[in-house]
């Protein structure tokens, strides 16, 4: 059998960089590590601004800590101060931001043309939902301890 040069073999399809397949498996497969680092760097933020002197600026660092880390208050982070209890927030809290930036990745994908402003309408509500959640766990309980 003789040899197959270079041009005979079959080929595959090729990916146009910057084309539209390149697009959509760039957003399918990224989707989930930037709302990970979204969410950390979110939280990341808000840690700054705690350590920074100020009222305005511990408050809003305060609800950015939690927006970024919703699982805070399920750990009980207000209440009960250890490093078990942020590490397994810090922990969970990527988990859920991948799961969310992974699933919003493949509603987004579905469509023929999708790229990074599809990926963001699916994931914008998805986020602000969370962010509504962990705000309002944390409001429900400053009610409950009697600090509001």
């Amino acid at each position: 059998m003789p040899e197959l040069e270079a041009t005979d073999r079959p080929r595959s399809p090729r990916v146009v960089e910057d084309g539209i397949i390149f697009h959509r498996a760039r957003v399918r497969t990224r989707g989930g590590a930037y709302a990970t680092a979204f969410g950390l760097g979110l939280a990341l933020v808000g840690a700054v601004l705690l350590a920074l002197p100020g009222t305005l600026l511990g408050f809003v660092g305060f609800g950015l800590v939690f927006a970024g880390l919703p699982v805070l208050p399920m750990t009980g982070v207000p209440i009960v101060s250890s490093t078990t209890s942020y590490v397994v927030a810090i922990l969970a809290s990527a988990g859920v931001w991948f799961l969310i930036g992974h699933v919003s990745a493949l509603r987004a994908t579905r469509r023929a043309v999708a790229s990074w402003p599809e990926w963001f309408r699916e994931v914008r509500p998805l986020a602000l939902g969370v962010w509504a959640g962990s705000l309002l766990a944390l409001a429900l309980g400053a009610v409950i301890l009697g600090a509001l």
